[in-house]
């Protein structure tokens, strides 16, 4: 996965590199899609998933969104190779839209929630209501906005953070 080969590779192929039998591969998972939401469930329960969640718990507003910007490099970091295969298969694979769009749909609650934390503590810019301000955040954090800074303009994993902690900033009084 890490080298953007899942979606052409053989249950054998991924056997191998896993260093076990396809018979043990098909009965564990029955299918690549199995494969795909085994990883997935552990991206969901990984250190770098609760930490995400830790961080939205900070009852500091400003301190729980650069936290949570911290904590969700982090996992893009460490995990966001499986969700970007995830993505990639959506067209092949429907039943991994439901994946995606879960944990699209659970990163909006979370900074609909957010931002209105931080609209209570009167910290969001005059003039940006609660609905931009979460979907600007919502961008920032995606997986999308992490790999365009990370990967295709070689940022480091620190100035990633940076950047999308001042552009977050923007929103903020």
């Amino acid at each position: 996965m890490r080298e953007d080969a899942f979606h052409t590779a053989t249950m054998e192929q991924l056997a191998a590199a896993a260093g076990v039998s396809r018979a043990t591969v098909f009965n564990r998972f029955g299918t690549k899609l199995g494969v795909l939401q085994a990883l997935y469930g552990r991206c969901v329960t990984s250190p770098e998933m609760s930490a995400v969640t830790d961080a939205l718990a900070i009852d500091d507003p400003l301190r729980a969104l650069d936290e949570v910007i911290d904590t969700a490099c982090a996992m893009w970091e460490a995990h966001g190779f499986v969700q970007e295969q995830l993505q990639a298969i959506v067209v092949l694979e429907p039943g991994v839209s439901a994946l995606v769009d879960e944990q699209r749909d659970e990163q909006r609650r979370d900074l609909e929630a957010l931002t209105r934390r931080l609209a209570r503590a009167d910290l969001l810019r005059p003039g940006l209501g609660e609905a931009r301000v979460t979907a600007t955040l919502h961008m920032l954090t995606s997986l999308e906005t992490f790999v365009w800074l990370r990967r295709e303009h070689g940022l480091s994993l620190r100035q990633t953070r940076t950047t999308i902690t001042d552009l977050a900033h923007t929103q903020l009084r």
